[in-house]
C-alpha cells in the first residue's frame, strides 16, 4: 500500500500548467482563427 494519505496535496503543479497552458493556446487560436477569416472571407463566421 502508499504510504500518502487519500488527502495529500500533489508535490507538484504540472497539471494545473498544463491545463492554463491548454486554455491559453486554445482562446489564441480561436482569435486567430476569427482573424483569418476575418482576412480571407469578409466576415468573423467563415461559414
Amino acid at each position: 500500500m502508499s504510504d500518502r494519505s487519500q488527502n495529500a496535496r500533489p508535490e507538484s503543479n504540472v497539471y494545473t500548467i498544463m491545463v492554463i497552458f491548454s486554455v491559453v493556446m486554445l482562446l489564441g487560436s480561436t482569435v486567430y482563427l476569427a482573424m483569418r477569416s476575418q482576412v480571407l472571407f469578409g466576415s468573423w463566421n467563415p461559414f
